[in-house]
C-alpha cells in the first residue's frame, strides 16, 4: 500500500511540476508532461500503471477521460463562432469523416497494416485533443476566430473520433460473427440517443436546479462531478465510448444556459482538468512498453509523414472550401492537430482487443498513435 501511495504521489509532483516547469521556460507542458512518463515508465520500469491499478485501470483513465470534456463543454458558447459557425460544423462534418478515411489510407499504404487496423486507427485519429489544444492556446494568444475553431474542434471532435472507433471496432464484430447486425445498429441508435438526447435533457435539468436555487453554492461543483459520472457510466452500459458524447453534450448545453455561477464553476473545473490531465499523460506514457517503442521504424515515420502532411491537410482544405475563413486561417487549421489523451486510451483499448481477437497487427494500434501524439506535440506545441 505505502508503495502505491508514494508512486501516486510521484505522478502527482511529476505532473503539476511538469506544468510548473513549462511555464517557466515557456514550453508546452504536454511535451514534459511526455517525457516524465516516459521516464518514470519504459525508460526504468519504475511506474507499471496498468499492473499497479489492475482492474481500476480502465474506469479511472475513462473517468478521468470524460471530466476533461465536460469541462471543454461548459467553454463553448454558440456566440463565441458566430463569424466562424460554417467553417466548425465544416471541419467536424464532412472535415471528421475525411480525415478518417485518409488516415485509414495512410496506415494501410503507409505502414503496412491490415485494413480492420487501418480503419479503427484512422477513425481514432479524427479526435486532436483539448488536453493538447487548450494548454497551447494558452500560451499562444492566437486571434478570436482561428483559436475558437481550434477549440470547438478538438472538444467536439473527440467523441465523435471515439465513436468512429467503436462503429468500426463493432462492425469487425459483425462481418466475423461475433455480433449481430440487428444489435449493432440497435446499440448506435441507442448511444446517440442517450448521448445527444441525453446529454441536452440533463445540462437543461441541471440549470433549471441551479438556477431556480434548489442546489445550494457549495453542492454545486460536487453535483456537476457526480453527474459527469454517472451519465458517462450510464452511457458507455448501452455501448462504449459513447458516453464521452453525453458529457460534452451536457458541457455545451450548460455552457450555454443563463447561470450566474457557470465562471466559478469553470474555474473550478479548471484546477481538476489541470489535475487529471497532468496525472493521465504520465499513467498513459508510462504505460507503454520498450517493445512497442523499438517497433516504430520507417513505417512509422512514412505513416507519421502521410498524417500530417497529406490526410490532414488533405480533409480540412477540402471540408472549409467556401466557409469563409481566410487562407491563413485555413492553413493554421490544417496543420493544427494534436492528439492526446484520449487517442491514447482509445488506441489502447482496441489494441489489446484486437491481439485477443487474432489481429496480429492490432499490437501497432497504441505504438502508432504513439507516435502520432509525440510528433504533433514536437512539430505543433512548439
Amino acid at each position: 500500500m505505502s508503495s502505491i501511495l508514494l508512486k501516486i504521489a510521484l505522478i502527482g509532483g511529476a505532473g503539476i511540476g511538469s506544468q510548473w516547469l513549462a511555464w517557466r521556460i515557456r514550453i508546452p507542458a504536454i511535451a514534459l508532461l511526455l517525457l516524465a512518463g516516459l521516464i518514470m515508465g519504459p525508460f526504468t520500469g519504475y511506474l507499471e500503471p496498468k499492473a499497479m491499478l489492475g482492474d481500476l485501470y480502465k474506469p479511472i483513465i475513462g473517468s478521468a477521460v470524460a471530466i476533461i470534456l465536460f469541462e471543454g463543454g461548459i467553454t463553448l458558447q454558440f456566440r463565441e463562432i458566430r463569424e466562424t459557425s460554417t467553417a466548425v460544423r465544416r471541419i467536424i462534418f464532412p472535415g471528421g469523416p475525411l480525415v478518417w478515411i485518409f488516415s485509414a489510407l495512410a496506415a494501410h499504404y503507409g505502414a503496412g497494416l491490415s485494413w480492420t487496423t487501418s480503419i479503427i486507427l484512422g477513425a481514432i485519429l479524427v479526435v486532436t485533443g483539448p488536453t493538447v489544444i487548450m494548454p497551447l492556446l494558452r500560451q499562444a494568444q492566437l486571434s478570436q476566430r482561428p483559436a475558437s475553431l481550434l477549440r470547438w474542434e478538438a472538444i467536439v471532435n473527440d467523441p465523435i473520433g471515439a465513436m468512429f472507433a467503436v462503429l468500426a471496432f463493432e462492425t469487425y464484430l459483425v462481418l466475423h460473427g461475433s455480433h449481430d447486425t440487428t444489435s449493432l445498429i440497435a446499440a448506435v441508435v441507442g448511444a446517440l440517443i442517450v448521448g445527444i438526447g441525453g446529454g441536452y435533457a440533463l445540462g437543461k435539468i441541471i440549470a433549471w436546479a441551479f438556477v431556480n436555487g434548489h442546489v445550494p453554492e457549495f453542492l454545486k461543483s460536487p453535483v456537476l462531478l457526480t453527474s459527469v459520472l454517472g451519465a458517462f457510466a450510464v452511457s458507455d452500459l448501452i455501448l462504449e465510448e459513447s458516453g464521452l458524447l453525453t458529457v460534452t453534450v451536457m458541457g455545451i448545453t450548460l455552457a450555454n444556459s443563463k447561470m450566474a455561477s457557470l465562471n466559478e464553476l469553470k474555474r473550478f473545473k479548471e484546477t481538476v482538468t489541470v489535475l487529471l490531465v497532468s496525472g493521465l499523460f504520465i499513467l498513459l506514457t508510462a504505460s507503454l512498453d520498450m517493445a512497442t517503442i523499438n517497433w516504430l521504424g520507417w513505417e512509422a515515420l512514412i505513416f507519421g509523414v502521410l498524417v500530417l502532411f497529406v490526410a490532414r491537410p488533405a480533409a480540412v482544405f477540402l471540408a472549409t472550401i467556401g466557409a469563409g475563413l481566410t487562407w491563413q486561417e485555413r492553413l493554421l487549421t490544417a496543420w493544427i492537430a494534436p492528439r492526446g489523451i484520449v487517442a491514447v486510451a482509445v488506441s489502447g483499448l482496441f489494441g489489446a482487443t484486437l491481439v485477443d481477437l487474432g489481429v496480429a497487427d492490432g499490437a501497432q494500434l497504441t505504438a502508432l498513435t504513439f507516435a502520432i501524439v509525440a510528433s504533433t506535440i514536437a512539430l505543433h506545441g512548439f
